[in-house]
């Protein structure tokens, strides 16, 4: 299934459990999938859901429901790593 079969979904809090459901497999789309859950969350929960039904359908804490709307994708930074000179110890 691809990211582009879960956006498919109606249902947002299915589609928010199915994304977050393949993030966890060997998908090459973690990212986009990230993205894609965080704006179904945000849309169940605008549309009346909440944060304690999308927890137990996503086998989640209501914490983790909260971070994942707030973080639809990783904060952190990649700092390229200097190439070191070998030193050869005699």
């Amino acid at each position: 299934m691809t990211c582009d079969d879960v956006m498919q979904v109606a249902d947002p809090v299915e589609r928010a459990a199915l994304a977050d459901q393949l993030m966890w497999t060997a998908s090459q789309q973690r990212s986009a999938l990230r993205g894609v859950r965080a704006a179904a969350i945000r849309q169940a929960l605008e549309d009346g859901s909440t944060t304690a039904e999308l927890a137990r359908r996503m086998r989640v804490t209501e914490a983790d429901v909260a971070w994942m709307a707030d973080h639809p994708v990783s904060t952190l930074r990649v700092v390229p790593l200097k190439p070191e000179r070998a030193m050869r110890i005699a």
